[in-house]
């Protein structure tokens, strides 16, 4: 790509630093949960009008969901950058999102620039998708046909250590869990009872014992919501909430099974009931090599270190079912080289201090330095469209 077209989309981005600043300091300190990113929509939109963007509310019938697009010319490829912008509770920006939000808006308003003064034809949308911490906004975006023109997509998402491009990351599913045993008197008359409690520890013991036989990178976690209510009564109720998360999706029904079998196991050993309902989740991340590594060269081109290869990660986004149906990239922008959990209170003083901004700038001209390098190069799209997922079966997994 022209030397020139990228110090313009540089140049643009750094003409908008101090408003896309303001705005994400604003957001982390006005934070909003899933679905109800009220205010924070509308402030967005606010800024997007003073750059003359005009902004579909009530995207895809959802209040707090918004797209605006720039087509030029005739367009042969549609590109989407993602915005979050959702809270987490009682912590508040702990995962970034205000950074992610504003980093999606420099990216969208520095492609439009040199299309429009390069004239280059294409199709470029910024789509606001909130209440990413649960909610699935973009599985409801999906679902209600947002990326049906799409041809590819990205996103950033800060993080600590070192600036990478994600690899995979799990799929989730979740299941709620009850016993149901029978009450009795458990000093005088235990023997008529059936514990339920009893059954929840035997499941937990159970999936303690699973584990020897499951591959590194499945995680299962749960809690006892309810446990009973008194000490000398055998419980006869308990809720367990349970997570299963593996970084293959064609691995995660056969997971499900094993989990099952261990609570339908613990309820016929202790003579209770067994209710299960489930709740899938979030698909697993898949990544575009060809995609992530023209990301990879122009963060390195703004002097920013990125780690080799695409590594894994545990966690999980909805930006994985989009990545399952069409090519994506996801960098990970470091605040930090000291490594700080993501989704704490450390995390969300330091997406609010002044080391957001140079994960802001160089994202957004990262991100859109690589959406026109797509537009401009139909070659490097036909590749980056032909390639085959990058998704490894239990066999190739390390152990």
């Amino acid at each position: 790509m022209k030397a020139e077209i990228i110090s313009e989309i540089n140049n643009k981005v750094s003409d908008l630093q101090s408003g896309l600043f303001n705005l994400s300091q604003d957001i982390h300190d006005h934070p909003e949960l899933g679905y109800h990113e009220f205010e924070t929509v509308k402030k967005i939109k606010n800024y997007l009008r003073t750059q003359d963007v005009e902004v579909e509310d009530n995207f895809c019938d959802i209040p707090t969901a918004f797209k605006t697009s720039f087509v030029q010319g005739k367009p042969k490829v549609h590109f989407a950058v993602l915005a979050e912008f959702d809270a987490l509770p009682k912590i508040g920006h702990g995962c970034g999102h205000n950074i992610i939000a504003t980093a999606a808006i420099g990216t969208f308003l520095a492609c439009r620039q040199v299309m429009k003064k390069y004239n280059i034809d294409g199709k470029v949308s910024l789509i606001g998708s909130p209440a990413e911490e649960g909610g699935g906004g973009k599985i409801k975006l999906l679902e209600r046909g947002a990326f049906k023109d799409v041809d590819a997509s990205m996103m950033v998402h800060p993080t600590s250590g070192t600036t990478r491009i994600a690899g995979r990351c799990t799929a989730t599913y979740n299941l709620e869990i009850e016993y149901i045993g029978q009450a009795a008197h458990a000093a005088s008359q235990p023997f008529k009872g059936h514990n339920a409690l009893d059954a929840a520890n035997l499941f937990f013991v159970a999936i303690g014992l699973l584990r020897q036989q499951l591959t590194s990178d499945v995680r299962l976690s749960g809690i006892i919501d309810d446990g009973g209510n008194v000490t000398n009564v055998i419980p006869d109720h308990t809720k367990i909430s349970f997570s299963l998360r593996c970084l293959e999706e064609t691995e995660l029904k056969d997971l499900i099974e094993k989990v099952k079998n261990c609570v339908n196991g613990a309820a016929m050993a202790t003579g209770c009931e067994a209710k299960i309902i489930e709740k899938p989740g979030y698909a697993a991340r898949v990544y575009n090599q060809t995609l992530g590594n023209v990301c990879r060269k122009a963060l390195e081109d703004l002097g920013e270190p990125v780690l080799s290869g695409f590594p894994d990660d545990f966690g999980s986004t909805d930006f994985g079912n989009i990545s399952q149906i069409m090519p994506t990239t996801n960098p990970y922008f470091s605040l930090h080289k000291t490594r700080t959990s993501l989704h704490t209170a450390e995390y969300e003083k330091l997406s609010g201090t002044d080391v957001s901004h140079k994960a802001i700038s160089r994202s957004a001209k990262a991100m859109a330095r690589t959406i026109i390098e797509c537009l401009v190069d139909p070659d490097l799209m036909e590749k980056i469209l032909n390639e085959k997922n990058t998704f490894n079966d239990v066999n190739k997994r390390p152990r």
